[in-house]
């Protein structure tokens, strides 16, 4: 249901605004949290399912805002996103090895964009500098869940590429069909993450 909804977002882009693209947008994320809240007991799935209803208002943010009306709002809501999946996969890979040739590619580019984006990011340089550091931050983590790399470290990665061409296009470099690029991703990576969140628990149980 939830890949069904976002692909008819997805599908839908070119007619944007339509009447009813905020309530469309943020529907999967809010299926996600509820099917990870469920899978997961304690702490972990309470701090996933946070990331995932933090996801939701962000994608509400930057349909109903237009992208621009309500960027800061978006940006706060998937800050949230971000640290709440970053204590998440910390509490899974409680006792895992750091793995830092699989982060080291995610890890280059943070970099690499932080240069070049921040000095571009104008009143928000501090929030796009906070936001990237936890970015990364998610994505290390991430790698260190799964034993190897399989969907859920996919995910973080197509998750931090996504987020990352919304402050290109936004400060540094618009591109063309910027929405239906940065959607298509940030919708694949999110679900990949899920995926994989639910295959750990499967194979972990």
């Amino acid at each position: 249901m939830a890949i069904a909804l976002g692909l008819a977002y997805i599908a839908l882009i070119p007619w944007l605004p339509y009447p009813g693209s905020w309530v469309l947008k943020p529907l999967p994320m809010l299926i996600y949290a509820a099917l990870i809240w469920r899978a997961f007991p304690g702490a972990v799935g309470r701090w996933l399912a946070l990331g995932y209803l933090a996801a939701a208002f962000g994608d509400f943010f930057l349909d109903y805002g237009a992208r621009d009306g309500l960027f800061r709002q978006a940006l706060a809501a998937f800050l949230v996103n971000q640290i709440a999946f970053l204590v998440a996969f910390a509490k899974l890979a409680a006792g895992s090895p750091w793995r830092w040739r699989r982060a080291a590619p995610a890890i280059a580019y943070g970099v690499l964009l932080a240069t070049w984006l921040v000095p571009q990011a104008g009143a928000l340089q501090v929030h796009v500098s906070v936001y990237i550091a936890c970015l990364l931050g998610m994505v290390v983590m991430a790698c260190r869940v799964e034993a190897a790399p399989r969907l859920l470290w996919l995910g973080a990665m197509l998750f931090l590429l996504a987020d990352s061409l919304i402050g290109v296009n936004k400060f540094a470099a618009p591109f063309p069909n910027a929405v239906l690029v940065i959607v298509s991703l940030y919708f694949t990576g999110q679900t990949l993450i899920a995926l994989g969140l639910l295959r750990h628990r499967a194979r972990a149980a």
